[in-house]
C-alpha cells in the first residue's frame, strides 16, 4: 500500500525514525574491529576505570580514522573496501554536492541563504569562539531573515545547532538562549573534506598544535545527538565557556572537550563545579589520555564520547512504582 493512498494515519499506523551518520561504535563495527574490545569500552567507561593499554590503541588508532572518513555509509563502505583516503574524500565531495543541489531542489524559499549558512559553517566554527555569527554570511544581514534557513537545515539533518545557556539549571530547555549559537555539521567526515586542506595529515600525524579544536568538537555533538542528547554550551560572564552541557534524565552533566596535551587545565569547568547552586553530580574531559577520575571529574578518551547517552525509557522509570 502507498501511503499516498491514506487520508489520515492514526497514531501505531507506522513507526517513524530519524536516522544518522555511523557514530565511533558503528564505524568500528564496520572496521571489523573484534565486540570483545568494544565491550571492554563499555564496561571500562560503566565502572570507571582505565581501558587496557592495548584496547586504547586500537580504538584510539580507530578515532583519528573516523574524524577523517566519518560515519557516512558510503564513505565508511569506501574507507572498509580499499582503505583509501583519496577516494573517500571523492566519496564525501559527492555526498555535499548532492546537499547543494537538494537544497535547489527542495527548498521552496530561500535557497541562497540556505547554501550560504551550510558553506559558512566550517569557518564558524573555526572561529575563536565558535559561535555562529550571521554578519559574517551577510554584513547587513538579520536574524529575522535567516531563521527559516537555519529551521530547513536543522530539519534536513544537515546541521545541529548547540543553544547557548543562561543558566545550566534543568530543565535546560528553558534555559535556552535561541539566538546564541553554534551550529555543527552533521558528519565530522564531510567537515573534514569541507575545510582547509592538510587537516588530514594532522589528525593522521597526531599534529595537536593544528586547529583541530573544532573537529573534535563536531564529533561529540554529532555523537551526542544521536545517542538522544540535545545540543546546549554554556558562555556566561564570570564562570567562562563550557563546549557542552547535557541533560540525561534529570542529571545535568558538564562536557568539556580537549584536543591539546594540556587536558588537565579546564578554567571554566572548575569554576561551574564551583558554583553550589548548580551542583553536579559527575562532570566529562574528553581527551587524549585514558579514563581517570579526579574528584567529580572524570576524564575519557574521546572515543568515549559513544557512550555518553540519553537514559532509556525503562531507566528513567525503574525506581516508579505506580499503584491503581
Amino acid at each position: 500500500m502507498e501511503y499516498k493512498e491514506v487520508p489520515s494515519l492514526p497514531v501505531g499506523y507506522e513507526d517513524r525514525f530519524r536516522m544518522y551518520p555511523m557514530d565511533f561504535e558503528e564505524f568500528c563495527m564496520a572496521m571489523g574491529v573484534l565486540d570483545s574490545t568494544l565491550e571492554q569500552a563499555k564496561e571500562a567507561f560503566s565502572n570507571r576505570i582505565a581501558v587496557d593499554t592495548v584496547v586504547h590503541n586500537v580504538l584510539m588508532e580507530n578515532f583519528r580514522f573516523y574524524m577523517i572518513v566519518g560515519g557516512m555509509p558510503a564513505a565508511v563502505q569506501e574507507f572498509s573496501n580499499r582503505r583509501n583516503l583519496k577516494e573517500v574524500l571523492y566519496v564525501q565531495n559527492q555526498i555535499i554536492d548532492l546537499y547543494r543541489g537538494d537544497v535547489k531542489k527542495y527548498s521552496q524559499t530561500d535557497k541562497n541563504k540556505i547554501t550560504a549558512i551550510f558553506n559558512n559553517i566550517p569557518n564558524e566554527l573555526d572561529a575563536h569562539n565558535k559561535r555562529f555569527t550571521l554578519k559574517n554570511v551577510n554584513e547587513h544581514a538579520k536574524m529575522r531573515e535567516y531563521e527559516d534557513a537555519f529551521i530547513w537545515l536543522q530539519d534536513a539533518g544537515v546541521a545541529l545547532p548547540c543553544f547557548n545557556l543562561k543558566e545550566p539549571k534543568a530543565p535546560l530547555r528553558l534555559n535556552e538562549q535561541s539566538r546564541l549559537f553554534k551550529l555543527f555539521l552533521n558528519d565530522c567526515g564531510l567537515l573534514c573534506a569541507m575545510s582547509f586542506q592538510g587537516t588530514q595529515f594532522n589528525i593522521l600525524s597526531g599534529n595537536l598544535k593544528a586547529k583541530l579544536g573544532s573537529f573534535f568538537e563536531n564529533i561529540v555533538a554529532q555523537s551526542l545527538v544521536a545517542n538522544g542528547l540535545e545540543l546546549r554550551y554554556l558562555d556566561k560572564r564570570g564562570v567562562g565557556e563550557l563546549d557542552f552541557v547535557v541533560q540525561r534524565g534529570a542529571q545535568v552533566i558538564p562536557i568539556e572537550v580537549k584536543s591539546s596535551h594540556d587536558y588537565r587545565k579546564h578554567f571554566a569547568l572548575n569554576n561551574v563545579m564551583k558554583v553550589k547552586d548548580w551542583n553536579f553530580e559527575e562532570a566529562f574531559v574528553l581527551c587524549e589520555g585514558n579514563i581517570e577520575k579526579n574528584g567529580k571529574i572524570t576524564y575519557l578518551p574521546w572515543y568515549m564520547v559513544s557512550q555518553i547517552k540519553q537514559m532509556t525509557p525503562e531507566e528513567m522509570f525503574k525506581d516508579i512504582k505506580v499503584t491503581i
